[in-house]
């Protein structure tokens, strides 16, 4: 073989093994974030969008080095052509031509929503509409009752619909794990019940002889007069005293003036209030009145007579630390 021909040769393999050096790079070709980095891609997104996305989430997701391997798999798999919506999280060091792929595919990584005491529809509305994609999101009083305050995932770009249906079935859920012999309300009553509860105390060692009260006093045909219905019917829930005026707020919710529940919950009510009101022991309290110890516990009483002490007591305090 001639010295020429060798030399081609030569030439052409260290080409073919530089050629194959560089697809092995471009293929290894990584982030440099060292830390999960999480994005979101509204509807609509265009490809310069999601490319500032990745460079204003952390400057070092990826630098300017590496883009073009990033714009090179972006084009070969179309991503620069159609930018799935969605939220992502971009983990340490993954692999560009990785990132490309799950973009394109829109794999989204879902987000935690918390879903805590609301007292309103209005109030938890806007809070689904800060959180997730669409803001539209419209809860209704209606099934305001259905919604359980709980923990969940969810993808960034669920709609109101698919929100209505997974909550749907999470009460579906909820309410085949409820006893059926231990109250003689509803499901929906004993929530509403629940969430007057749920708004008397934050000791759940208290709930149940608390909701003993109001189920002995629905018993009885008396009205609830539970103050978290006023501050509702009034549409102030700092109040820290009832007073006469406040009695006297024309609403449904006021149970000073109407005698039975509210037509809706006052509030999304924890697991504990539900279990104290499905679980509520037989007792002879009519009334309770928080206690002149200040300690977040209540007094508990069979008559009128014994409440109206404790009631002066806690009165007395509240005048002596001048809380009006």
């Amino acid at each position: 073989m001639k010295k020429k021909t060798i030399i081609t040769l030569l030439i052409l393999v260290a080409l073919l093994l530089l050629g194959a050096l560089g697809i092995l790079t471009l293929l290894n070709s990584r982030t440099t974030n060292s830390e999960h980095v999480r994005i979101y891609l509204p509807e609509g997104s265009t490809y310069e969008a999601l490319c500032d996305s990745l460079s204003s989430a952390n400057t070092d997701a990826l630098k300017q080095s590496r883009i073009n391997a990033f714009n090179l798999f972006a084009h070969a798999l179309k991503l620069d052509q159609h930018v799935r919506p969605g939220s992502y999280v971009i983990e340490p060091h993954i692999r560009q031509l990785t990132l490309v792929r799950k973009l394109r595919n829109g794999q989204q990584d879902p987000i935690r929503l918390t879903i805590g005491r609301f007292r309103t529809p209005q109030q938890l509305n806007e809070y689904l509409n800060t959180k997730l994609m669409h803001n539209s999101f419209n809860v209704t009083l209606d099934s305001f009752y259905i919604i359980r305050p709980n923990t969940y995932e969810f993808y960034w770009t669920v709609t109101p619909e698919q929100f209505k249906q997974r909550m749907e079935k999470e009460y579906e859920h909820f309410e085949k794990k409820l006893p059926t012999t231990h109250t003689p309300l509803s499901t929906h009553d004993a929530i509403v019940l629940a969430s007057i509860v749920e708004e008397e105390t934050n000791n759940n060692a208290e709930k149940p002889r608390i909701a003993s009260v109001y189920l002995n006093r629905l018993a009885k045909g008396m009205p609830l007069q539970a103050d978290p219905t006023v501050k509702y019917a009034v549409g102030d829930f700092t109040l820290r005293r009832i007073l006469n005026k406040h009695l006297q707020t024309d609403s449904p919710f006021n149970t000073y003036l109407h005698t039975g529940l509210p037509p809706a919950p006052i509030c999304l009510p924890s697991a504990a209030s539900v279990d104290a009101v499905f679980n509520a022991p037989q007792t002879n309290y009519l009334y309770f009145c928080a206690s002149d110890q200040m300690d977040g516990t209540h007094r508990f009483a069979a008559t009128l007579a014994e409440h109206s002490r404790n009631a002066a007591r806690f009165h007395q305090k509240l005048n002596s630390l001048k809380i009006k």
